[in-house]
């Protein structure tokens, strides 16, 4: 069961006379939960509990770490057979092909398009391609959506603040909520937007 928004809050809270501990526990909160943890982190920097800059901080390098830690398990997958097997090495080399040029746009629009990030963060490992260019790439993409986020939030948390602790975290929720849910329908808007699922149908069209 996923830990809610509200049980890491509570958890990050006790935390909080310790600066330190605070951004380990938010860190590793974002292997759990990656928006339960962004959401629990701006809340505690509306609430003035928290730094803003050691909860971006603390969250960049959770996220970014599991995106790592993704990339390097599609790495891994490549040397184990039964995998090989289910990605022919044709249709392998025809992605690759494909992907070049393309690479920086399917990983950063991957960060607001949930449901497509396991699929290319693993792809990515398993067809070799630059360990620095995928770093560079969503290590951006990540700051530019945790800093929307976490200022966004805290600032409507402060806005109500006013009209209670209690009342002011509901709204600042669900308002994180509401970003959530419509970020990925404005991602995909865009024209720039493409995914690993687009390059890989278009380059199995382009061989029939």
């Amino acid at each position: 069961m996923i830990p809610s928004p509200e049980a890491i809050l509570a958890w990050l809270e006790a935390m909080t006379h310790d600066p330190l501990g605070l951004a380990v526990a938010l860190a590793l909160a974002t292997l759990v939960t990656e928006d339960g943890a962004l959401v629990a982190g701006s809340l505690l920097v509306g609430g003035d509990l928290a730094s803003p800059w050691l909860v971006i901080s603390a969250l960049l390098v959770g996220i970014v770490g599991g995106d790592v830690a993704l990339y390097f398990a599609g790495w891994s997958a490549r040397e184990f057979r039964p995998i090989r097997q289910r990605l022919p090495i044709k249709r392998a080399k025809k992605i690759r092909n494909w992907l070049r040029g393309r690479e920086t746009a399917i990983l950063f629009f991957s960060r607001f398009l949930p449901g497509t990030r396991l699929v290319t963060y693993v792809t990515f490992g398993f067809l070799r391609l630059s360990l620095m260019h995928f770093v560079v790439v969503m290590s951006i993409a990540c700051l530019v959506w945790v800093i929307g986020v976490v200022f966004f939030i805290s600032e409507i948390q402060r806005a109500f603040s006013g009209m209670g602790g209690t009342f002011a975290a509901l709204i600042a929720t669900g308002a994180a909520v509401l970003i959530i849910l419509v970020a990925p329908r404005l991602a995909r808007r865009s024209k720039s937007a493409t995914t690993l699922d687009d390059a890989v149908e278009e380059s199995i069209d382009a061989s029939k």
